[in-house]
């Protein structure tokens, strides 16, 4: 499985073709410039539980944004030396345009692994929540891993025998650190037996209030012919010793033109009731690099403003 930090802005759960159409240059010297980017647009209606409060879940919008990402990669004898950057432009009907920059990495690859600090996806979203989190705008509730992602130093093994795994440090801001540790600890590992693999994970979460002891989670993805079905269970713990746990199943199929999906989750805390969500949803590539997708996503809120509803219209095209 290779790598992807935060900044490959294109791997949509698993659906959309990217990069066809990205610009690279190759200058002397093993030195390769390459510039990406996407388009998506989404139009979406949310429903509360109750659909007259005034809240961001009872809202019908259209949006829009692009995001950029250049990466350079300079080859040695024995690894190659990259940095990658990207920015985000965005506009909502409802909310306005915003700019900003989308973080950035730098990292050697080779032989020995992949050595990478910055901006990265956290290791344990990559194997667990990733798993069953499969669709493109319907996201249901997951376990909170902690750090914010823009400040980690990450190693990634390479694979042996089907073995790899994963080691990650979380660093806080001087902003961001109050009564938090200034560091955590992020790890997992996936072992790949052919038909699927099997992936956990661990991540303490900083300390921060959220929890602590951390999440621990587990997952298996099996490839069956035209169709992925991944399941998952993740156990949280907050700062009373309260204990939620999660639950996921998503099922894709590939049907020529695109894909059907679907997901769902059971959260199941120790106090407050218990969640049953889900979501349906599908693809299909219109063009090269041109997708649309339709989504519906049953979030079971339970308070008022909780967000109860979500359907999505939407497209995306990769250049």
């Amino acid at each position: 499985m290779k790598n992807v930090s935060k900044l490959a802005l294109f791997v949509a759960a698993g659906m959309v073709s990217a990069g066809v159409n990205a610009a690279t240059i190759q200058i002397p010297e093993g030195t390769t410039f390459e510039l990406e980017g996407e388009f998506v647009s989404n139009y979406f209606v949310k429903d509360a539980v109750d659909t007259s409060a005034n809240t961001s879940d009872n809202d019908n919008d259209l949006e829009g944004e692009i995001e950029l990402a250049w990466s350079a990669v300079r080859s040695f004898e024995n690894f190659d030396a990259y940095t990658e950057a990207a920015f985000k432009f965005e506009n909502q009907t409802d909310d306005g345009t915003g700019t900003e920059f989308d973080g950035a990495v730098a990292g050697i690859e080779g032989d020995f692994g992949q050595l990478e600090v910055g901006a990265t996806d956290s290791v344990y979203e990559d194997l667990i929540t990733d798993a069953v989190d499969i669709t493109e705008e319907s996201g249901l509730d997951y376990g909170g891993y902690g750090f914010d992602e823009d400040n980690m130093l990450t190693y990634y093994s390479p694979e042996t025998a089907g073995f790899s795994f994963n080691l990650q440090i979380g660093i806080l801001d001087e902003a961001e650190n109050s009564s938090e540790s200034e560091q955590g600890f992020v790890a997992s590992a996936a072992y790949d037996f052919g038909i699927g693999a099997i992936h956990v994970g661990y991540d303490e979460l900083g300390n921060t209030a959220d929890s602590d002891d951390g999440l621990t989670g587990i997952a298996t993805v099996f490839e069956l012919g035209l169709a992925e079905v991944s399941l998952s269970h993740e156990m949280e713990t907050d700062t009373n010793d309260q204990d939620t746990d999660y639950t996921g199943l998503a099922v894709s199929y590939d049907y020529g033109m695109g894909n059907l999906y679907g997901a769902y989750q059971s959260v199941s805390p120790d106090v407050g009731d218990d969640q049953s969500q889900y979501a349906l949803g599908v693809s299909a590539a219109i063009a090269d690099g041109f997708d649309v997708y339709a989504e519906y996503a049953d979030f079971d809120g339970q308070a008022a403003t909780d967000a109860d509803t979500q359907m999505t219209l939407g497209l995306v095209y990769a250049f």
